[in-house]
C-alpha cells in the first residue's frame, strides 16, 4: 500500500487524538466514583485466660493481625484504631501476635494462643471498640511449668558452673522482687555474689523432653527481671553425645519485669526424632564491669508448642 508523507502525518494525528479523547474519558470516568468511606475499629489490648493445667496468665501480645470478612487488613500494633472498608454485619478476626524473641523486627502470631472471632454491625465513619481475648489451643502442649509457688524447683545447677552460688525459692514480697503478677507468692532468683571475675553459673531442667522437630517452633516461655545479661539455651542429648547450645541472650531489664517468648526451633528443627532437649539458664560475670553483682528474677516458666 501507497503513503505519501501526508497520510503518514494525518494517522499520527488521528492516533494522538484517540489517546488523548481515551485519557479524557478515563479521568472523566474515575472522577464521578465515589471514594470508599470506611468503618473504624477500635481495638485494646488482648487479655488472656488461662486453667491451673497451663500456668499464670502473663502474657505480652504487642500486635494484631487483622482480617475483615477473610480477607486480610493488616498488622497494627496494640492499641490501634484502624479503617474497615466494609459495613452491616462483619466478622472480624484477630490473632494475637508477639515479638517474638523479644525482637521487633520479628513480630508473628503466637500459635499456642487462639484467634478472637466476632462479628460487629459496623456503620461509615463510626468507631466500634472491641477487648479482644484469648486462651491456649485445647491441644497446645505443656511440656514443663514453673512457677515456684509449691516452693520447690525442677531446675538443678547444670552446665558452665564455678560458683557455689545458686537458684534460690524466694517470697515475692521481698524487698526489691517488685512483682507485679497476682497471686504469685513465689519466684526464682539467680545471684552471683562472688567477688571473682570468672564466676559463671547455669541450671537446666531435671527433666529432657521429646519436642517436636522438623522446623517446628517450640518456646520457651518466661517472666523475669535482671540486672545483667543472661543466657536461655538448651542441651541436646542423641544418646551418644550432650551438645550446649545457646538460643537467647537477655539484656538487663532496668528494674522492670518483661515476658517473652523464646523460639527454640533455631536449634531444634534438625535434631533427630529420638534427640531430647533441656532447657537452661546461665548467668555469668561481666568481665567488663566486674563490681557488678548479676542478679536474675525469673517466674512462670513454660515450655509449650502446638503439635
Amino acid at each position: 500500500m501507497y503513503c505519501n508523507k501526508y497520510n503518514i502525518l494525518r494517522m499520527n494525528h488521528l492516533f494522538k487524538f484517540s489517546i488523548l479523547s481515551f485519557v479524557l474519558l478515563l479521568f472523566l470516568g474515575c472522577d464521578e466514583e465515589k471514594e470508599p468511606i470506611p468503618s473504624y475499629l477500635h481495638i485494646k489490648k488482648f487479655t488472656l485466660t488461662t486453667n491451673p493445667t497451663q500456668g499464670a496468665n502473663t502474657q505480652d501480645i504487642t500486635d494484631a493481625k487483622v482480617f475483615a470478612n477473610g480477607i486480610e487488613v493488616g498488622t497494627f500494633e496494640l492499641p490501634a484504631t484502624i479503617p474497615i472498608f466494609a459495613e452491616g454485619n462483619v466478622e472480624i478476626t484477630i490473632f494475637p501476635s508477639i515479638k517474638e524473641t523479644g525482637s521487633a523486627y520479628n513480630r508473628k502470631y503466637y500459635k499456642p494462643y487462639i484467634a478472637f472471632i466476632d462479628t460487629l454491625n459496623l456503620k461509615q465513619l463510626r468507631i466500634d471498640s472491641i477487648q479482644p481475648k484469648t486462651a491456649y489451643k485445647n491441644n497446645a502442649k505443656f511440656d514443663w511449668l514453673l512457677d515456684f509457688e509449691n516452693t520447690g524447683s525442677s531446675l538443678v545447677k547444670y552446665g558452665l558452673n564455678n560458683t557455689t552460688d545458686s537458684l534460690k525459692v524466694i517470697p515475692t514480697n521481698l524487698p526489691g522482687v517488685n512483682q507485679p503478677f497476682l497471686n504469685s507468692n513465689y519466684c526464682g532468683r539467680i545471684s552471683i555474689d562472688s567477688p571473682s571475675v570468672f564466676e559463671n553459673f547455669e541450671v537446666a531442667t531435671i527433666a529432657s523432653y521429646n519436642v517436636p522437630k522438623l522446623g517446628s517452633d517450640v518456646y520457651v516461655e518466661m517472666d523475669f527481671k535482671s540486672n545483667a545479661n543472661f543466657q536461655v539455651g538448651i542441651f541436646t542429648d542423641d544418646g551418644s553425645i550432650i551438645s550446649r547450645n545457646p538460643v537467647f541472650y537477655a539484656f538487663p531489664t532496668n528494674d522492670v519485669w518483661k515476658k517473652i517468648y523464646i523460639n527454640l526451633k533455631p536449634e531444634t528443627g534438625d535434631l533427630t526424632s529420638t534427640t531430647t532437649i533441656r532447657v537452661f539458664f546461665g548467668v555469668y560475670k561481666d568481665l567488663s564491669n566486674p563490681d557488678l553483682k548479676p542478679l536474675v528474677y525469673v517466674d512462670n516458666l513454660k515450655l509449650v508448642y502446638v503439635p
